[in-house]
């Protein structure tokens, strides 16, 4: 398999593409055109979900002013206050610091699950440090706490800039964040492939289709899709005896959204599910595959098996990834997560450089030989190799993932269920 496919499909959805926009609806109704082009049926799963529309972000002090990203879910905004710095989450809840009414410095972004208490504070606005210097990170927060009323303004500016700025500590500042928040709707597409065989054991191959706000998301996820483009037109053409299910995932950036209602969804189904693959962060022509398997050492075997006959060098650790494979795996479903890094694009992943230009069809080909030869030998074999289990030590990982979002476990799949 040469790429081709996945690198003409990257280059027709390329450019942001944030769930629920129009740019985001182009994408699907290019991947659905795709689909039907090769004659293949699709179901769509529609979920509505927040997101923002970010513009840009200044911080004025003095007579001067910095330039940085606005945090999503939280515009539009404009604060002012006495700026004030703390280096971690422990230090705002010393009895010495009053943060109340201030605009503060993190030198240690604020984890989700700690917004409650931020608020209680009364603390006015935050200010983070992105990791690199000529780029700013695209963050976000996450809809719960929109419900929950602990939105705090957020902006990430450059290293450089922190520094300039920390000179000011004690005297006024103003921050400021353009664009819009809003709720909308978007959707996942699914495309079931059938087996050669009558078997209920299904494989699930997902990755996400859209992009953090002003990011053109090349390597985080339009490599992802592509490449999913690709091994849904071999499979058609090839197919195994079990049944593939592919799911192009909405909302990922935004928490998980797609795959997270899907499982809600399909709950009773994911029974028949053996194994998940997740395609995110692909296509940099240089750079070494990685697989992160969320189930046991056993798994773990496997793929270094099949990476190791099939000549196919994988980087192979036992662990959790932050993507849409984590709601099957609290369910239970064993699960591999697939991406490519080392190179350019996937180190300017979530900033406006994740672009294209850095990726070609030799970045995308090793994780389409590795997906094609991983689902071939799980797919044919006459009993299924895969066993059904995931270490404690993963689950409780799994468990701690949700929690430190600020989500309880019930609300990462249960409460979903009645939600239209």
């Amino acid at each position: 398999m040469d790429g081709k496919i996945a690198y003409d499909l990257m280059l027709k959805i390329k450019g942001e593409r944030v769930a629920g926009t129009e740019n985001h609806r182009r994408t699907i109704k290019i991947i659905k055109q795709f689909l039907k082009d090769i004659k293949l049926d699709f179901k769509t799963l529609e979920f509505p979900l927040y997101i923002s529309e970010i513009d840009k972000g200044y911080i004025f002090y003095g007579a001067k002013k910095i330039e940085g990203t606005p945090y999503g879910l939280t515009v539009p905004f404009s604060v002012e206050g006495e700026l004030d710095y703390v280096e971690s989450f422990e230090q705002i809840n010393s009895v010495d610091k009053n943060l109340k009414e201030k605009i503060i410095i993190m030198a240690q972004r604020p984890g989700l699950s700690e917004f409650p208490s931020l608020k209680e504070k009364k603390i006015k606005g935050i200010i983070t440090c992105s990791r690199t210097d000529e780029l700013t990170s695209s963050l976000h927060l996450s809809d719960w706490m929109i419900k929950k009323d602990c939105i705090i303004p957020l902006i990430d500016i450059p290293y450089t800039d922190m520094l300039k700025l920390l000179d000011f500590k004690g005297k006024k500042v103003k921050i400021q964040g353009k664009g819009k928040t809003y709720k909308t709707k978007s959707e996942n597409i699914i495309v079931q492939i059938k087996g050669r065989k009558n078997c209920n054991e299904k494989i699930v191959v997902m990755g996400h289709t859209d992009t953090v706000p002003g990011s053109p998301g090349a390597s985080d996820n339009s490599g992802g899709t592509g490449i999913m483009a690709e091994l849904i037109y071999h499979f058609y053409k090839n197919r195994v005896k079990r049944d593939i299910i592919f799911i192009f995932f909405s909302g990922e950036e935004w928490g998980l959204w797609g795959s997270r209602f899907y499982v809600a969804r399909n709950e009773k189904s994911l029974k028949d599910i053996i194994v998940g693959i997740n395609f995110d962060v692909a296509g940099d022509p240089f750079g070494t595959n990685h697989c992160i398997v969320t189930a046991n050492d056993y798994l773990t075997s496997i793929v270094k098996f099949i990476s190791r006959i099939n000549d196919n060098p994988i980087n192979v650790k036992k662990d959790i990834y932050s993507s849409d494979n984590m709601p099957f795996s609290l369910k239970g479903v064993p699960t591999i997560n697939l991406f490519r890094a080392g190179g350019l694009p996937s180190r300017f992943v979530h900033t406006r450089k994740d672009s294209i230009e850095y990726i070609n069809e030799n970045g995308l080909v090793p994780l389409i030989n590795f997906g094609k030869n991983f689902i071939q030998m799980v797919g044919n074999a006459s009993l299924n190799p895969i066993e059904r289990d995931i270490d404690d030590q993963i689950k409780k990982k799994i468990e701690e993932y949700f929690k430190g979002r600020g989500l309880s476990i019930e609300d990462v799949v249960e409460n979903l269920k009645k939600i239209k």
